[in-house]
């Protein structure tokens, strides 16, 4: 993917073993605009990677080697609407985490509204489509 995103460095040992103070983990978010929405490509130069390192097989497959073992992805999104139709990229972002290696341990939902009486009143985020009712996080260990 081409996007940047602040990272932390947990600085190796002189011999080159990093040393974490527990499980490496990477924390993404997936916004619904990013996910792509073109037919596959059929036909790659010779100067050209493959399908693996094209749009979130990429990401995913470059997730897992830098997690190795042990390591979590959490990974949050949520649902766009594209000419009026609701789309939800679960399903899809978790088949691409599985075939890159990674297990899909959990799904939080996040609700965006607050409780008032005996009802929830949405309070979707400023950038968010209209319907916007929840976001996702999953968490897909290596």
């Amino acid at each position: 993917m081409d996007a940047r995103t602040s990272c932390t460095a947990v600085p190796a040992r002189p011999d080159g073993v990093v040393e974490a103070p527990g499980p490496l983990v990477i924390l993404a978010e997936l916004h619904p605009d990013t996910i792509p929405a073109t037919a596959p490509r059929t036909h790659y130069g010779s100067d050209e990677q493959g399908a693996i390192d094209d749009c979130w097989p990429g990401f995913f497959h470059r997730a897992h080697r830098l997690l190795r073992s042990d390591g979590l992805l959490l990974l949050a999104t949520r649902q766009r609407r594209d000419a009026g139709l609701l789309t939800d990229p679960l399903g899809m972002l978790i088949a691409t985490a599985r075939t890159a290696g990674f297990r899909y341990l959990q799904h939080i939902v996040i609700v965006h509204g607050f409780p008032a009486e005996d009802r929830i009143v949405p309070a979707p985020p400023a950038d968010a489509s209209p319907g916007l009712i929840h976001s996702d996080l999953l968490v897909l260990h290596v």
